[in-house]
């Protein structure tokens, strides 16, 4: 009973509450809490990168901006005094090395790097040549070099593709190069190709897509630039385009099953720079090479396959090019209609190709926001490389076995 009685006695307390009147409670204020002020986002590395990049091209002249879209040639197999002083007076987007640069592996060697070293510090080029392996090879030591592309598509193996990738890239970093005009995404459609055939991974466009990408993320990490080529597809040509106009008669929808296929899928797998090929499509463009034309660089590339990367024309020192036009004038109209760098191999035309651009800039022909955006994409192309030669593999043997390797894997 004793344990009942507190609650009675609270029981009977709170019913003598109940009927007097409640009185008001005055609310006591709360402390009030100390808030600290909103404190800034901290950006992002790529927007730091981003805000970097503007104010870089804000302070550049319209000169150097042109500079950054050119690709040249030099002369002969060493740096000759006036190749020299270009580089080191105007930087320049990047410098192409050709058979008839090559002779030997330490004469390859010095040449690289005394491209390297005759640019500043904060403003490399891109260094490129074309290592596919098989026929075209820029490769001086029989030791390094591959079989051709279809003898590796005919495995059918991706891994084994990007373990050639990476083999690429490093044959490209034992010589100095700090990009490949590989991988070949054409599709090996035509048996009649005289400029194709086993440069191609196959003849499925749906294999050469599968393969493709692999080979060309392989070369990535060993932090070389890929260039996939030759948009919109070299594959069913009968013409040679370094000696004449190749033209292709295929409809929009059957380029679009073929040709086109392996070109997409890199892109929506990350191409970064995509090689744009001397030939008429008729369906595309009736009047200009697709290197030269706004519809197949600007309507199908950008605007339909939606690539933001860099647009490169392939050597407009060929007959395909060079029967109808003049260098500069090619040059000039490659960049107006949708190319970032205009490529050209001819020695000694730096003065004349950059003099024809300015003045078309001043025309109006290619606008100031145009010129700006080419600038961009090159430049952040090349904020995504080490374009030194800090990354230069010297470990030949090493690299001898790595060949061996990927050839070995390919015959089982």
């Amino acid at each position: 009973m004793k344990r009942i009685v507190p609650v009675l006695l609270a029981s009977v307390l709170l019913a003598g509450c109940a009927d007097e009147p409640a009185q008001p409670v005055e609310p006591q204020p709360k402390p009030a809490k100390k808030t600290k002020p909103p404190q800034p986002d901290r950006p992002t590395a790529r927007e730091r990168a981003d805000k970097q990049l503007q104010e870089m091209i804000s302070k550049m002249s319209t000169e150097e901006k042109v500079d950054q879209l050119l690709y040249i040639g030099v002369t002969g197999t060493a740096l000759t005094q006036a190749d020299r002083t270009l580089l080191q007076d105007h930087a320049l987007g990047g410098v192409l090395l050709l058979g008839g640069n090559i002779t030997s592996t330490d004469q390859l060697k010095t040449f690289t790097t005394a491209i390297t070293e005759a640019q500043s510090a904060d403003s490399k080029a891109f260094l490129g040549f074309d290592e596919e392996g098989g026929r075209v090879s820029r490769v001086p030591d029989a030791q390094l070099k591959l079989s051709p592309s279809l003898s590796f598509g005919q495995k059918n193996d991706p891994e084994l593709m990007e373990e050639v990738g990476r083999t690429l890239g490093s044959i490209s970093r034992f010589y100095g190069f700090n990009m490949d005009f590989a991988p070949v995404l054409d599709v090996n459609s035509n048996p009649a190709n005289p400029i194709i055939g086993d440069r191609a991974l196959s003849a499925d466009p749906q294999q050469v897509a599968r393969l493709g990408v692999p080979l060309m993320q392989g070369m990535k990490t060993e932090d070389v630039v890929p260039v996939v080529k030759h948009f919109p597809g070299h594959g069913d040509t009968t013409v040679d385009s370094h000696v004449g106009l190749p033209r292709v008669d295929a409809t929009k929808a059957e380029l679009e099953q073929t040709e086109l296929v392996p070109f997409k899928r890199a892109i929506q797998e990350g191409a970064e720079m995509v090689m744009v090929a001397h030939i008429l499509f008729p369906a595309l463009d009736k009047n200009r090479p697709s290197s030269l034309s706004k519809s197949v660089m600007t309507g199908v590339l950008r605007d339909e396959l939606k690539f933001d990367g860099v647009i490169i024309t392939d050597d407009l020192v060929m007959g395909a090019i060079t029967e109808q036009y003049g260098l500069a004038q090619a040059a000039s109209l490659a960049l107006e209609n949708g190319a970032d760098m205009a490529m050209f191999s001819a020695p000694g035309a730096y003065t004349s190709v950059h003099k024809e651009i300015m003045a078309r800039i001043k025309q109006g022909k290619l606008s100031v926001s145009d010129l700006d955006q080419k600038v961009e994409r090159v430049l952040r192309l090349k904020q995504t490389y080490d374009l030194s030669q800090t990354k230069r593999v010297d470990a030949y043997e090493r690299l001898i076995e790595q060949v061996k390797a990927v050839e070995s894997d390919m015959r089982r």
